[in-house]
């Protein structure tokens, strides 16, 4: 998959999304006229009109990105970039009942994936304050869809383990006195998280070294020949050689996003 084809994928499901949220208030408005007879019926079926609203405008916007990314048959694009050798992944997410996120890089080419390692259909209509009491079991895959790590996200606690299952890391989320901080500490390292009370800016420390910052909004010019929002989240590592350092900052970012 490239941004392309995401936006495309986005749009196709934003306007099903448009079209089903349309399906209830057909039914109430016929029950409302020809059987309650009562004209209030239209405020139950408001806010189905306005979500539907919304998503076929997102549909629209999706639409308009992806017919506006030019594929040149003749460029070709080196792919030497990998997920955890990239200084800089873009993020993306994609409509799911739980947490997905597409990392692509400033070229469009998808990088890797982070999600649920089981789709279950029914949390599309479970309540958040439901939803936090499961487990939550997130897969990081590479841009062949090939297993990196798993994490297992709990209250307090993230457990990562590699492609073979083997738990690797054991990280604890640590209460600070600080609103703007978190502390995820582990037996191999502390990462403190700081973020901004206003807008997307996670700014992660290792020994007191920055080494990692997802913000949003402060996308490069040059970029929007690929990535046609300017509000797409980037995740920048300023540590190259640790894989280690890196699967753990996603893993944080997990349970940071979700």
């Amino acid at each position: 998959m490239n941004i392309k084809q995401y936006y495309k994928k986005t749009a196709s499901i934003s306007l099903s999304a448009s079209l089903a949220s349309l399906i209830p208030p057909f039914f109430l408005i016929i029950y409302g006229i020809m059987i309650a007879r009562d004209g209030r019926m239209v405020l139950i079926v408001l806010p189905f009109l306005v979500y539907s609203f919304f998503c076929y405008q997102y549909y629209l916007v999706c639409d308009r990105r992806s017919k506006s990314i030019i594929e040149n048959p003749t460029e070709h694009i080196k792919m030497n970039q990998t997920l955890l050798n990239a200084d800089h992944l873009l993020i993306h997410f994609l409509p799911a009942p739980s947490l997905r996120l597409l990392f692509f890089s400033h070229e469009g080419q998808l990088l890797g994936e982070l999600k649920e390692m089981k789709q279950l259909s029914f949390k599309w209509f479970l309540p958040r304050f439901l939803d936090k009491f499961f487990e939550k079991r997130y897969g990081l895959y590479d841009e062949t869809n090939n297993l990196i790590a798993t994490y297992i996200v709990n209250k307090s606690q993230i457990n990562v383990m590699d492609k073979n299952k083997k738990i690797v890391n054991l990280i604890n989320h640590m209460e600070s006195e600080r609103r703007s901080e978190s502390i995820f500490e582990s037996s191999r390292e502390e990462i403190v998280v700081k973020r901004s009370l206003l807008f997307m800016d996670y700014q992660f420390f290792h020994n007191q070294k920055r080494v990692g910052r997802l913000q949003k909004g402060m996308m490069p010019v040059e970029w929007e020949r690929k990535i046609k929002d300017p509000n797409t989240p980037v995740l920048s590592f300023e540590t190259k050689e640790d894989e280690g350092l890196k699967i753990t900052i996603l893993a944080i970012l997990s349970k940071i996003l979700h």
